[in-house]
């Protein structure tokens, strides 16, 4: 993913955290906060998911699937992703269908259709 779409600073994540609204499923939570600027996204994988190296290739799928759905989402949201305990289990189709399901379910996605065409 582009460094331009990157949460990066801990009051971005507090402010989303604290103003944004969540839905959830069972490997994945999004918190949705609107904004002035363009789109940017944050993922959170907890220490108790596993050791650096699981973390660390959750994060990269993750980063990976929601890559792909950038251009058809609203670009006015800043979004955050926190993996659950499931997330480590998951493989990369499981974590993207997880992420698109949590995207229809906040209504996020533009146009539905192109969206079940990505893999």
């Amino acid at each position: 993913m582009n460094k331009v779409y990157r949460l990066k600073s801990s009051k971005s994540f507090e402010y989303i955290h604290k103003h944004g609204k969540s839905y959830a499923n069972t490997n994945l939570v999004l918190i949705v906060a609107p904004t002035k600027f363009n789109l940017k996204v944050g993922f959170s994988v907890s220490k108790k998911l596993g050791k650096a190296v699981v973390r660390n290739k959750v994060k990269r799928r993750l980063r990976e699937g929601f890559r792909l759905l950038i251009p058809y989402l609203n670009t006015h949201f800043n979004y955050m992703i926190i993996a659950r305990q499931n997330a480590a289990e998951c493989d990369y189709h499981e974590l993207l269908s997880s992420i698109k399901h949590l995207l229809l379910k906040a209504n996020l996605v533009e146009n539905k259709q192109d969206l079940n065409n990505i893999v």
